[in-house]
């Protein structure tokens, strides 16, 4: 769940967070994502004794393949994480709700003992439903019967690229669905971009009464550079700092804020776009160029290497750059982190993550259960037919990687950011 800009085509959220939403005050009775295990503590400095925090991890049905284990790192590690939150439902301009579950995964999360809380984006990043009171009652009443009928253990909402209009529609179309959640002892949290982005992007969010309603409020801390800007670190540690301050002033208490992280990047080619780059591809292409890794003072690592005479420059987080926003999250006892998103990441990254995070226990051996029924399970928007509904879920699984990833996360129309770059320097996906 990366926060997508405007003009971008549908960039995601992107995706993964760590919760331990030990919700409580603003007038409400304490719901929270499932608690951590224990208090834990981490050898980072200035975090010893303090809570754990727990994972919320994003993930997109982007490279899952049926019949073979999906997301296995997140299963080795769900010791230390509160739910996964899948990019599975969409919300159209009318209302209705367009499914795109997978059953595998809804197997293996329940083998391995995995929550789901299923994001939740707006469609190509439309506002139309939200200022509709038809439309926004439709959505809620199908977004609850999904919740019902699936037995989730919530729901995450992540609507990005929101008219400035839709301000006082997405306060109440997440009251009333929260409401719905919390009658069924179901959680719902919020996906926000930083106030501190451009105004257009961020007016949507009405941090204070989102907070009031939901059970969380996940802060898409990551992208301070992105695709369309100059290359540098994605999430510097004084600019997230920044973003949490901003956050807590606009009015989401700590115990209801969910630091985002990222394990991605961005490779950028002489004055042109960059490309997505998840960690794992990062690595691999500092290797294939014998390219020097070197780290700014806040541990964010970066490197150069030229290809046809063409200079790249790839920033990227990883197991070491995360550490002092886990120490923060910690420090300010705030309620978890997500993560943008599982499938980029490293066993390392995993490691430190736990570590800097104070969550007991090793990595296990994953469950991998038989999962007949792997393809997806579509089910019938509101007010489609089941065929209608087969079909526009079979043609949107490939645009949903271009319209529902958050870079923006996650913030997350988000499209699937999906173009992790290969060892050559060309954008895979």
């Amino acid at each position: 769940m990366r926060f997508r800009r405007l003009g971008r085509a549908g960039r995601l959220l992107a995706a993964i967070a760590v919760l331990a939403v030990g919700v409580a005050g603003c007038g409400r009775s304490p719901r929270a994502m499932p608690a951590p295990s224990g208090t834990g503590s981490s050898t980072s400095s200035g975090t010893s004794g303090l809570p754990a925090l727990k994972v919320l991890p994003f993930a997109t049905n982007h490279k899952i393949i049926p019949g073979k284990p999906p997301l296995p790192l997140v299963a080795a590690n769900a010791a230390a994480v509160s739910a996964l939150a899948p990019m599975w439902y969409k919300v159209m301009p009318n209302g209705s709700v367009r499914d795109l579950s997978m059953n595998n995964v809804k197997t293996y999360a329940a083998a391995n003992h995995i929550a789901l809380t299923p994001l939740v984006a707006n469609y190509n990043g439309t506002s139309s439903f939200l200022l509709s009171a038809s439309a926004r009652s439709r959505a809620v009443t199908g977004l609850t019967a999904i919740l019902k009928r699936n037995g989730y253990h919530g729901l995450n909402i992540d609507f990005e690229l929101l008219k400035t209009q839709a301000r006082t529609g997405l306060s109440d179309f997440v009251k009333a669905l929260a409401a719905n959640a919390h009658a069924m002892g179901k959680t719902v949290t919020v996906d926000v971009i930083p106030a501190g982005s451009r105004r257009s992007l961020h007016y949507a969010y009405d941090f204070r009464t989102l907070a009031q309603e939901s059970d969380g409020i996940v802060l898409m801390a990551y992208d301070a550079h992105d695709n369309t800007s100059k290359p540098g670190p994605i999430a510097p540690l004084a600019w997230v700092q920044k973003r949490v301050k901003e956050a807590m002033k606009a009015g989401v208490p700590a115990n209801k804020l969910i630091l985002g992280l990222a394990d991605y990047g961005y490779n950028w080619a002489n004055g042109t776009k960059g490309n997505t780059v998840g960690l794992k591809a990062a690595l691999a292409l500092a290797a294939k160029q014998h390219a020097h890794v070197t780290r700014n003072r806040n541990g964010s690592p970066h490197f150069t290497y030229t290809v046809g005479g063409i200079r790249h420059t790839v920033w990227y987080e990883d197991s070491t750059a995360i550490l002092p926003k886990i120490r923060l999250a910690r420090q300010l006892h705030l309620a978890g982190l997500a993560l943008w998103r599982a499938g980029y990441e490293t066993p390392s990254f995993w490691n430190a993550l736990r570590q800097a995070a104070g969550t007991a226990g090793t990595p296990v051996t994953p469950v991998n259960p038989a999962a007949p029924g792997a393809s997806a399970s579509v089910s019938s928007p509101v007010g489609q037919s089941a065929t209608s509904a087969s079909s526009a879920s079979q043609s949107s699984s490939s645009s949903s990687a271009a319209s529902t990833s958050s870079s923006s996360g996650a913030a997350a129309s988000r499209s699937t950011p999906s173009s992790a770059t290969s060892a050559s320097g060309a954008s895979t996906s």
